[in-house]
């Protein structure tokens, strides 16, 4: 009996691994696919299969991968692609604004599943109040996979659970350049800016509440 038990709890690891593992049974690669809008013959350019690539990570960075120097303040007031490496990953801390269901994308191939939907988890740097907007805040996202680890990473309970409260966020660096016309940062004109920078974390990996 107990060694039935381990078996069944090795196949049911295993089988979870390989559903979040990219491959030639997965419709969605790791980089992605162009808008089906665009026609059949569409193309991603190699940055945008790169992006993808860092937005679909299934790893948890160890300490050795963090940078130390990167705060939100640093995030909140930067443009330049330059300044960190998103082959490293950072923790935060902020405020918890609000979190929202993302829609389909490249990087999830344009799904219409819920379930396959990143979360985007707005914080700001100072606490919230009757005047703060997404443009004041740092985008942070939780993918499927990370969302598989903490099961309570649903959307409407980090709403419910999180309004107004001070969190740490950890997980991967990421240049959302996707979103360069919406950030006020890298486009000071834009007439409906939905971010400060396109800075961000993606995915998270962990996250705390902060007395």
């Amino acid at each position: 009996m107990k060694k039935l038990l381990i078996v069944s709890g090795v196949l049911i690891a295993i089988i979870a691994a390989y559903s979040f593992m990219p491959g030639k049974e997965d419709p969605c690669p790791a980089e992605g696919k162009a808008d089906p809008k665009k026609g059949k013959h569409a193309e991603l350019r190699p940055r945008e299969k790169n992006l993808n690539k860092h937005k679909n990570r299934q790893s948890i960075p160890q300490a050795d991968d963090f940078d130390k120097i990167v705060t939100i303040q640093l995030m909140y007031d930067s443009k330049d692609d330059s300044l960190w490496s998103e082959e490293k990953a950072a923790s935060i801390s902020g405020y918890f604004f609000r979190a929202t269901d993302n829609s389909g994308e490249q990087c999830n191939c344009f799904t219409e599943d819920k379930n396959k939907l990143n979360t985007n988890i707005y914080i700001c740097p100072t606490p919230i109040d009757k005047n703060t907007r997404t443009a004041d805040c740092i985008v942070v996202v939780i993918t499927p996979y990370t969302r598989s680890l903490k099961g309570e990473w649903d959307t409407d309970k980090l709403n419910e659970k999180l309004g107004g409260k001070k969190i740490s966020i950890s997980g991967w660096l990421i240049y959302d350049f996707e979103h360069s016309n919406r950030s006020i940062e890298t486009n000071s004109n834009s007439t409906q800016p939905e971010r400060r920078t396109i800075w961000g974390i993606y995915p998270v990996t962990d996250l705390k509440v902060l007395n």
